[in-house]
């Protein structure tokens, strides 16, 4: 006996697999929210930079070093930041060039609908997974190689090393947040009275010995760490005794420059416009909002905590900028 059309048909159905694009590009989409929250995260974190002539910077440097307390940090980092952002960007570059931007005048050979806001939001959307791709790189060579800090380890404590240009507020804040400052040259002097008490050790015997060895580990390990942030002409290393407050001086350093106020303020335009019209599609491709009811009050939404995430970045940018300058 023949099967019914219709039971082929719903046999069909039911064994049929989702095609592989579309389940990737529902992940591509799922990590773009996994961001959208790390970003929000972030900003929030740094906006509190603008704070420190309030609070000596205090809501920051205990967000960063709650953040450096939590285990096996480097490898939280990679799971959960670097191979999400990974991913998801090497996915985005691939639609990026795929994609047939309709929302600009055409000559006639590609379709041209910009009277459509959609359409248009499509193309910024493209345009700024590129302008993201640059930037973020910036970001993690700038903030995960070429100023991070070094660190070294003094019995129980540690220290926090990164590199400065000296401004007429920055030893005040330093010795806010329990900063040290030094010199190339007291550097330098450090190291050659290490050297004496190395001489020294055959001097020595029992516990004193033992004692002054440790001193000097520690002290050879605070040499090698200062060392790795290569003071040039002009510059002085800041030592702080916690992580937030190393960060917290590296974010200053980096907003007192125009030029980098100015690449940031677009850096994070761009990342929460991206994350969060990518929130509102995401809604839409997951099925969370499928009437146009819907649609407009997940826009709503969307472009709300677009603009609060938008603020908390420029007031960080901004905020450290002009407290810089004229306090």
């Amino acid at each position: 006996m023949t099967t019914p059309v219709s039971e082929k048909h719903f046999e069909s159905d039911e064994t049929r697999r989702l095609p592989k694009p579309f389940l990737l590009r529902r992940l591509h989409s799922l990590l773009g929210i996994w961001l959208a929250v790390y970003l929000s995260e972030h900003l929030y974190v740094n906006s509190q930079m603008a704070l420190y002539v309030e609070d000596d910077g205090q809501g920051f440097i205990s967000a960063v070093n709650k953040i450096h307390a939590i285990p096996y940090l480097k490898l939280v980092e990679i799971l959960f930041l670097g191979l999400p952002f990974l991913i998801h960007g090497i996915w985005g570059i691939q639609y990026a060039l795929r994609a047939k931007l309709n929302s600009y005048k055409s000559d006639g050979t590609r379709p041209s609908l910009p009277q459509y806001k959609r359409n248009r939001a499509y193309s910024w959307q493209r345009i700024t997974s590129w302008i993201l791709l640059i930037a973020i790189t910036g970001h993690v060579i700038q903030m995960r190689f070429l100023d991070y800090p070094s660190s070294s380890q003094d019995g129980e404590k540690k220290s926090y090393m990164v590199r400065l240009v000296p401004d007429p507020s920055l030893y005040l804040v330093a010795q806010k947040i329990d900063a040290s400052l030094y010199t190339k040259q007291e550097i330098e002097e450090k190291g050659r009275g290490l050297s004496e008490e190395e001489k020294s050790l055959s001097e020595m015997e029992g516990e004193s010995y033992y004692t002054l060895l440790d001193r000097i580990d520690e002290g050879k390990e605070w040499m090698e760490a200062a060392r790795k942030k290569r003071l040039k002409k002009g510059k002085v290393l800041a030592v702080s005794p916690n992580a937030g407050g190393a960060f917290f001086l590296s974010v200053r350093e980096t907003f007192k420059s125009p030029l980098m106020v100015i690449l940031y303020s677009i850096f994070v335009v761009t990342a929460a416009y991206h994350g969060f019209n990518g929130l509102w599609t995401f809604c839409i491709s997951w099925g969370l909002t499928l009437t146009r009811r819907s649609q407009r009050v997940a826009r709503f939404i969307t472009t709300l905590l677009m603009g609060v995430v938008m603020l908390m970045g420029l007031v960080s940018i901004w905020g450290t900028y002009y407290t810089i300058q004229f306090t």
